[in-house]
């Protein structure tokens, strides 16, 4: 998984510029952002630059950037649709799309209502692309502090873009392949296809060898059937935030399994003042906040009391 899944969905001018980049900044980059008729914007971490046509780094916007006109915006928003944007319309309503390699793209549009539901959108004008990213090892630390003598159920936390996703796969990866001389029943919940990034009925993400992907369907509904019909010892489950989520983890935590689950917080105050943390605690079945350091190798252990 890597900026290289994404060359397909881009337009030419885009791909020509960010060829000329060396592989360290390429490696790098955490999001690409398009807007109409207006520069294009390369996010590394939380650095902001933009680019030339001839491909050099800018750290300030000036009459060199690339700008990205209506037409070519449209050619991207095509083909990262994989032409059929009918196909995709239920994820559009909610704001985005998931691309081969587990790329999740943010889409702004006009809601077109019906009785005042949402059923379509229109007016597409920004697509921020989000490059999924495979980092082996960077769950390591944690699970040898808190894997190695027990089986706790944990919840992972940071800002958006802060390493969630990352973190749950290589915790995945590692668990399920043999960690501690253990080869745990995993389950991984991916409503988004960001985690286990299927492409064609196939995992294409290393989520070690005995991990179980239901994909598609809601957080609740995913670790039902995972409680029912797989017998999972661990599951995993990206941005919880609903109660229907919670209640679902109940069943499975009455059935003997433990849950990796993560949500949005950059600090320790924003994460207890969160509704849905305070919810997933008053299970008494979590033992620990993971909290994320944003964009770095750092995090800090909180025991659950």
């Amino acid at each position: 998984m890597s900026l290289n899944t994404l060359i397909p969905c881009l337009s030419d001018g885009i791909n020509a510029a960010l060829s000329q980049l060396g592989a360290t900044a390429l490696n790098a980059l955490t999001e690409i952002r398009l807007r109409k008729n207006l520069p294009l914007v390369l996010c590394a971490g939380r650095n902001v630059y933009f680019i030339t046509a001839k491909g050099k780094l800018l750290n300030h916007c000036s009459e060199y950037a690339y700008r990205v006109d209506e037409e070519e915006f449209d050619v991207v928003f095509r083909r990262l649709c994989n032409y059929s944007v009918h196909c995709e319309i239920d994820n559009l309503i909610n704001g985005y799309i998931t691309v081969k390699g587990g790329n999740r793209v943010g889409v702004c549009s006009t809601a077109v209502k019906t009785n005042g539901v949402v059923t379509a959108v229109k007016e597409i004008t920004s697509l921020n692309i989000r490059i999924s990213k495979e980092v082996r090892d960077c769950a390591k630390p944690i699970l040898n502090l808190l894997y190695v003598n027990d089986f706790p159920s944990i919840i992972v936390a940071s800002p958006p873009s802060g390493g969630k996703t990352t973190f749950l796969r290589d915790f995945t990866r590692l668990l399920s392949g043999g960690f501690n001389n253990c080869y745990v029943k995993t389950a991984v919940i991916d409503e988004r296809n960001e985690i286990a990034c299927k492409d064609d009925g196939c995992i294409t993400a290393d989520l070690g060898v005995n991990t179980d992907v239901i994909t598609g369907f809601t957080k609740a509904a995913g670790i039902e059937i995972a409680v029912r019909t797989l017998a999972p010892e661990m599951i995993i489950c990206d941005e919880i935030s609903s109660v229907e989520e919670i209640e679902a983890m109940k069943n499975g935590f009455l059935s003997g399994t433990a849950f990796a689950v993560s949500v949005h917080a950059k600090s320790k105050e924003q994460l207890m003042n969160k509704h849905i943390v305070r919810n997933l605690i008053a299970t008494r079945e979590f033992s620990y906040v993971v909290l994320l350091k944003d964009y770095t190798n750092e995090f800090e252990i909180m025991e659950v009391s």
